[in-house]
Protein backbone atom coordinates (compact mmCIF):
# COMPACT_ATOMS: atom_id res chain seq x y z
CA UNK A 1 0.00 0.00 0.00
CA UNK A 2 1.34 3.65 -0.82
CA UNK A 3 1.85 6.02 2.35
CA UNK A 4 -0.80 8.46 1.53
CA UNK A 5 -3.12 5.45 1.19
CA UNK A 6 -1.88 5.15 4.73
CA UNK A 7 -2.24 8.36 5.91
CA UNK A 8 -6.13 8.50 4.27
CA UNK A 9 -7.16 5.52 6.47
CA UNK A 10 -5.47 7.11 9.34
CA UNK A 11 -7.57 10.51 8.88
CA UNK A 12 -10.76 8.56 8.33
CA UNK A 13 -10.11 6.08 11.43
CA UNK A 14 -9.18 9.46 13.77
CA UNK A 15 -12.40 11.01 12.72
CA UNK A 16 -14.65 10.18 15.39
CA UNK A 17 -17.38 11.50 17.24
CA UNK A 18 -16.31 11.13 21.26
CA UNK A 19 -19.03 13.23 22.90
CA UNK A 20 -21.04 11.12 25.68
CA UNK A 21 -24.30 12.43 26.93
CA UNK A 22 -25.74 9.13 27.62
CA UNK A 23 -25.20 4.94 28.47
CA UNK A 24 -26.02 4.52 24.80
CA UNK A 25 -23.54 6.96 23.60
CA UNK A 26 -21.07 5.76 25.47
CA UNK A 27 -21.40 2.07 24.71
CA UNK A 28 -21.70 3.19 20.68
CA UNK A 29 -17.99 4.76 21.30
CA UNK A 30 -16.59 2.34 23.30
CA UNK A 31 -17.75 -0.10 20.19
CA UNK A 32 -16.35 2.35 17.77
CA UNK A 33 -12.99 2.21 19.40
CA UNK A 34 -12.62 -1.08 20.02
CA UNK A 35 -13.18 -1.51 15.99
CA UNK A 36 -11.06 0.77 15.17
CA UNK A 37 -8.25 -0.06 17.51
CA UNK A 38 -8.46 -3.62 15.55
CA UNK A 39 -8.51 -1.95 12.41
CA UNK A 40 -4.60 0.24 13.76
CA UNK A 41 -3.72 -3.09 14.53
CA UNK A 42 -3.98 -4.60 10.99
CA UNK A 43 -3.23 -1.69 9.45
CA UNK A 44 0.31 -1.91 12.09
CA UNK A 45 0.60 -5.45 10.11
CA UNK A 46 0.59 -4.29 7.02
CA UNK A 47 2.75 -1.68 7.74
CA UNK A 48 5.54 -3.78 9.00
CA UNK A 49 5.01 -6.37 6.27
CA UNK A 50 5.61 -3.09 4.01
CA UNK A 51 9.12 -2.19 5.72
CA UNK A 52 10.43 -5.76 5.72
CA UNK A 53 8.95 -5.81 2.20
CA UNK A 54 11.01 -2.48 1.37
CA UNK A 55 14.78 -4.06 2.99
CA UNK A 56 14.35 -6.83 1.10
CA UNK A 57 13.94 -5.32 -2.19
CA UNK A 58 16.68 -2.85 -1.21
CA UNK A 59 19.18 -5.81 -0.53
CA UNK A 60 17.37 -7.25 -4.19
CA UNK A 61 18.12 -3.89 -5.97
CA UNK A 62 21.45 -3.31 -4.00
CA UNK A 63 22.93 -6.95 -5.67
CA UNK A 64 21.71 -6.07 -8.73
CA UNK A 65 23.19 -3.23 -9.34
CA UNK A 66 26.51 -4.31 -7.72
CA UNK A 67 26.03 -7.11 -10.52
CA UNK A 68 26.18 -4.99 -13.13
CA UNK A 69 28.96 -3.29 -12.49
CA UNK A 70 30.90 -6.33 -11.86
CA UNK A 71 29.99 -6.66 -15.31
CA UNK A 72 31.14 -4.20 -16.93
CA UNK A 73 34.49 -4.36 -15.55
CA UNK A 74 36.49 -2.55 -18.26
CA UNK A 75 39.35 -0.58 -17.56
CA UNK A 76 41.62 1.51 -20.40
CA UNK A 77 41.09 4.25 -22.43
CA UNK A 78 36.92 3.62 -22.79
CA UNK A 79 37.09 3.59 -18.97
CA UNK A 80 38.64 6.94 -19.06
CA UNK A 81 36.36 8.51 -21.39
CA UNK A 82 32.86 6.63 -20.42
CA UNK A 83 34.26 7.89 -16.39
CA UNK A 84 34.86 5.04 -13.88
CA UNK A 85 32.60 2.61 -13.48
CA UNK A 86 33.23 2.20 -9.51
CA UNK A 87 32.04 6.18 -9.13
CA UNK A 88 28.97 5.32 -11.26
CA UNK A 89 28.48 2.27 -8.60
CA UNK A 90 28.83 4.38 -5.92
CA UNK A 91 26.84 7.29 -7.26
CA UNK A 92 24.10 4.72 -8.19
CA UNK A 93 23.95 3.17 -4.88
CA UNK A 94 24.10 6.08 -2.77
CA UNK A 95 20.62 7.26 -4.73
CA UNK A 96 19.41 3.65 -4.21
CA UNK A 97 19.87 4.09 -0.40
CA UNK A 98 18.69 7.62 -0.10
CA UNK A 99 15.32 6.66 -1.66
CA UNK A 100 14.94 3.13 0.49
CA UNK A 101 15.42 5.28 3.52
CA UNK A 102 13.45 7.85 3.48
CA UNK A 103 10.80 5.24 2.16
CA UNK A 104 11.28 2.99 4.92
CA UNK A 105 11.78 6.29 7.48
CA UNK A 106 7.96 7.02 6.54
CA UNK A 107 6.59 3.76 7.11
CA UNK A 108 8.34 3.15 10.87
CA UNK A 109 6.70 6.74 11.14
CA UNK A 110 3.16 5.60 10.41
CA UNK A 111 3.60 2.61 12.90
CA UNK A 112 4.85 5.07 15.62
CA UNK A 113 1.80 7.44 14.61
CA UNK A 114 -0.39 4.20 14.93
CA UNK A 115 1.10 3.24 18.10
CA UNK A 116 0.58 6.75 19.19
CA UNK A 117 -3.55 6.27 17.90
CA UNK A 118 -3.99 3.05 19.94
CA UNK A 119 -2.67 4.67 23.11
CA UNK A 120 -5.17 7.65 22.87
CA UNK A 121 -7.64 4.97 21.82
CA UNK A 122 -6.98 3.38 25.50
CA UNK A 123 -6.86 6.64 27.09
CA UNK A 124 -9.82 7.53 25.27
CA UNK A 125 -12.27 4.31 26.57
CA UNK A 126 -10.82 4.50 30.77
CA UNK A 127 -12.69 7.24 31.54
CA UNK A 128 -15.81 5.92 29.63
CA UNK A 129 -15.87 2.73 31.06
CA UNK A 130 -15.53 4.48 34.43
CA UNK A 131 -18.44 6.93 34.02
CA UNK A 132 -20.58 3.79 32.92
CA UNK A 133 -19.00 1.59 35.98
CA UNK A 134 -20.37 5.01 38.34
CA UNK A 135 -23.79 5.16 36.59
CA UNK A 136 -24.43 1.38 36.96
CA UNK A 137 -22.96 1.25 40.48
CA UNK A 138 -20.33 -1.28 39.79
Amino acid sequence: MINEDYHKLLTEIIDINVEVTSIADSRRLILELNERESILLKLKENILRDIRMAESNFLKDKAAVRKKYSMNQKSGFTDIIRGRSKNKLIRELKQLDSSSKTNIEDLKELRYMIDDLIVQFENLKDPVNKSMRNRFGN
